[in-house]
């Protein structure tokens, strides 16, 4: 084997262990991560039947111990759900009538989704609301909101991205600086990534994210489909780990999705002609093991 042969043969053999490598990471990855799925979505800890003002909940964000802030998708109005009284505790207004679907708190400072992309940015008990446009490509219909800790960056889930935005199938998630007021794609989910988890065809097209939310203590992101009745589950790094079919009998217009410090899980579903209601799963034990 002359020079030029053996060259030629190593620098095949880099590149195939190079294109390996990503491949073997992520496999370490989703493994490492499949085992932090903790819940058991057909066992909820507690139900919270919600009163009429929160018939359509949209979205849910944690507000303070045995405390969620909700909003619903018609008023610009914002309620503090008390767990253990089970009531609404708290309200305050923030805007006109609208379609507002996501929420999320961020210190002392409680953020507001707007179907077209625009937040509404204020704090309980002041009168001052910023609206601030996130200046999003296109028209999207955009309906979860997260604060994710890694980027410090609110992300903002798609229900339906334009063609600007996406191509074919594609979803998409933005996230928006709140410092520099820029916008970048986190994500670009696109069907053959899902192949892994089931996630195709027409369960590919019924996915159209409803809300988003980031794991405390994993990084994992979860993403709610009430169109198709779905999570699905990514790793921090943005690896689809599981796919999860849930039940329309249980989950009837799943909506909202949040965790508390500690990983309590909390996803929330508007009344579909009944009253609205949220669901709570504990970790499970054993995961602390």
């Amino acid at each position: 084997m002359n020079i030029v042969t053996r060259v030629l043969a190593f620098l095949l053999l880099l590149e195939g262990i190079l294109s390996c490598n990503p491949s073997t990471d992520e496999k370490k990855e989703e493994a490492k991560s499949m085992t932090k799925f903790v819940y058991d979505l057909a066992q909820p800890a507690e139900t919270y039947v919600l009163p009429k003002e929160l018939k359509e909940i949209s979205g849910v964000a944690f507000y303070a111990e045995n405390q969620l802030l909700c909003v619903q998708d018609e008023d610009g109005e914002v309620f503090v759900y008390d767990l253990t009284q089970q009531k609404i505790t708290e309200s305050h207004r923030f805007g006109p009538r609208g379609d507002y679907e996501g929420i999320e708190k961020i210190g002392d400072e409680i953020y507001v989704l707007q179907s077209n992309g625009t937040l509404f940015n204020f704090k309980l008990g002041n009168k001052e609301t910023r609206e601030i446009e996130t200046g999003l490509p296109g028209k999207n219909d955009v309906e979860g909101l997260t604060y994710d800790f890694g980027t410090k960056r609110l992300w903002l889930a798609v229900k339906e991205a334009s063609k600007k935005a996406a191509k074919d199938d594609d979803k998409v998630i933005f996230s928006f600086d709140l410092k520099s007021r820029r916008v970048f794609t986190e994500r670009e989910l696109k069907a053959k990534q899902f192949d892994q988890v089931g996630l195709k065809g027409k369960n590919w097209k019924d996915f159209k994210p409803s809300d988003i939310a980031s794991h405390p203590k994993t990084g994992e992101l979860y993403l709610l489909s009430s169109a198709g009745h779905r999570l699905v589950i990514f790793s921090a790094g943005g690896v689809p780990l599981k796919n999860i079919d849930l039940d329309p009998k249980q989950f009837r217009q799943p909506e909202g999705i949040c965790f508390t410090p500690d990983g309590t899980l909390y996803i929330s579903s508007e009344g579909d002609g009944k009253d609205g209601y949220i669901l709570k799963f504990d970790p499970l034990k054993e995961a602390d093991n």
